[in-house]
């Protein structure tokens, strides 16, 4: 009997630990998956991203201003105003190749990002402007305009900027109080003179013809 006895305990001792075994197995797989199902709730921090791109051969230098409904303006001296972020002043050919402590980076693309992490109701107004010119050829500078919550191809569209300290006017959204674009014109207001002011506008213009 006291033989038998030990048996049973030890068949119950052996169910047990494997129960256990199945348990741990179970709660680390739940672990691994898991962290898959939360990534397909993260939300992407920006309401709407603005693409503009030119031919990676040109060694132009183009820059985007866009001004919002209260007045604020970005580009490249003020990267970062109101709600909106220029993600990266691309300077043509002068700094595709950085060279950092983890190697040489180099970019192979004319591209300059505007986010807007949130909206403003009211116009918002994106140009684009020839800051240096290095080729004889009229620059085709594409803009591409999404909504990304949810997501919406809202323009897309390629203008041609022909002569050093040209601007022109993209577009011109009008967005309301549900992020949603109302309407687009294509009414031109400079925006790199209300930026830098007149005078500097010019003594910049300047400096850079005698140069060219």
């Amino acid at each position: 009997m006291r033989h038998k006895g030990n048996n049973s305990l030890a068949f119950l001792d052996l169910l047990f630990n494997t129960l256990l075994c199945f348990v741990v197995l179970f709660a680390i797989s739940f672990l691994l998956i898991n962290p898959v199902e939360n990534n397909k709730k993260i939300d992407v921090k920006a309401e709407y991203l603005i693409t503009v791109s030119w031919p990676k051969e040109m060694k132009d230098d183009i820059d985007v201003y866009v001004e919002d409904p209260l007045g604020n303006i970005i580009y490249f001296k003020d990267k970062e105003s109101g709600l909106m972020h220029l993600d990266r002043d691309d300077l043509g050919h002068k700094n595709d190749i950085i060279n950092t402590s983890a190697g040489r980076i180099e970019y192979n693309e004319n591209r300059e990002i505007v986010t807007f992490r949130g909206v403003y109701t009211g116009e918002y107004i994106i140009n684009v402007h020839v800051y240096s010119k290095h080729t004889e050829e009229d620059i085709p500078v594409t803009v591409d305009i999404e909504k990304l919550n949810p997501y919406k191809k809202v323009l897309l569209k390629t203008v041609t900027l022909s002569s050093p300290g040209e601007e022109k006017t993209v577009c011109r959204l009008r967005i309301n109080s549900n992020k949603d674009v109302d309407s687009i014109n294509y009414l031109f207001k400079s925006l790199a003179r209300g930026a830098y002011g007149y005078d500097d506008y010019r003594e910049r213009f300047d400096d850079y013809l005698n140069n060219y």
